[in-house]
């Protein structure tokens, strides 16, 4: 797993309230990882005795501030059946470098 996409996980689960999810994302693997571009996909694999996150909830996902990306860039974290499936990263307007090393994640506005 890429430093950005750790730091982005660790990120949502120190926010969330949800154990089940704090617990997925510690203990998931990356399947595949995906460049566009204008970011990135990455596929999740999950352990099949993982517990399931309710429905109701929904990720707070990080805005990437970076001198990299002319206007920042954002993540969205989606589940599928209660499993985490991908995290979506992308540049807000413009090209995601393929390496992106210096980047603060914070609350968006």
């Amino acid at each position: 797993m890429e430093q950005l996409d750790r730091d982005i996980l660790d990120w949502i689960a120190e926010k969330t309230a949800d154990a089940a999810l704090t617990a997925q994302i510690r203990s998931v693997t990356v399947a595949k990882r995906d460049y566009m571009r204008t970011g990135f996909f990455v596929y999740f694999d999950v352990p099949n005795d993982a517990a399931l996150v309710p429905g109701e909830i929904n990720a707070i996902c990080p805005h990437i501030d970076s001198p990299d990306l002319a206007d920042g860039g954002g993540c969205s974290l989606f589940l599928r059946g209660g499993r985490l499936h991908y995290l979506e990263i992308y540049a807000r307007g413009g090209f995601f470098p393929q390496s992106l090393e210096r980047y603060e994640l914070r609350i968006a506005d």
